[in-house]
């Protein structure tokens, strides 16, 4: 565990006061799974092994500062994946009316107590949270809203007179160095993947028939 990740705990977000923090059911969609058509995908998700479709997976959200983190739970000693920085991400409610086909899986396969939906979408990657119901979904949309606007108030310079926590600068800086280090890893992590292809490829281009 770096050090960046061992000052990010659970405990010590929470005990600064964050704008909002609650347990979740996140989605875990399967890589494959999002491109297959709607007809497959229910078949997958009925009446195939639960690893083969999405799952809802808990997890502890805190949302402090200019960051969005996610936790196993709220003893984790470290986020689990990259923080998300607010200013970049969209948050929304998910309501059941206007699913598309491939959102309508959510409301199929709602967990045990949960009403509401929502979605926070960052470069490149959208993440959907389900909780106790609707309201509890508008307040983390309102929350994390509100959180954007302050954080690109802030990074414009308008926000001189209004107070900032130096504890929640402290946090915002560790959040920004591991969502670097680990957007890094995952570049490296694509670029080995790539040549590992092109290296096959070549290897089969090269094999011929010889008669």
């Amino acid at each position: 565990m770096s050090y960046e990740e061992s000052h990010l705990s659970a405990g010590a977000l929470l005990a600064a006061s964050p704008t909002h923090s609650g347990t979740t059911m996140k989605m875990h969609v399967p890589a494959m799974f999002t491109f297959l058509p709607a007809t497959i995908q229910w078949f997958l998700a009925t009446f195939c092994p639960q690893g083969w479709s999405p799952q809802w997976k808990k997890r502890h959200l805190i949302a402090l500062g200019e960051y969005l983190y996610r936790f196993k739970n709220e003893d984790s000693a470290s986020p689990k994946g990259a923080p998300i920085p607010v200013a970049t991400a969209e948050a929304r409610i998910i309501s059941r009316e206007e699913c598309s086909d491939e959102l309508g899986m959510l409301f199929v396969h709602l967990p045990e107590g949960c009403e509401g939906v929502f979605e926070v979408s960052s470069i490149g990657k959208t993440q959907y949270f389900a909780v106790e119901s609707r309201e509890e979904a508008t307040l983390w949309v309102n929350s994390l809203r509100q959180m954007q606007q302050d954080a690109i108030t802030r990074n414009m310079g308008h926000a001189k007179g209004v107070p900032y926590p130096q504890n929640w600068k402290a946090f915002d800086a560790s959040a920004k160095r591991l969502k670097d280090q680990k957007t890094r890893i995952k570049s490296k992590m694509e670029a080995l993947d790539r040549k590992e292809k092109e290296m096959q490829a070549g290897g089969s281009a090269g094999l011929g028939y010889f008669g």
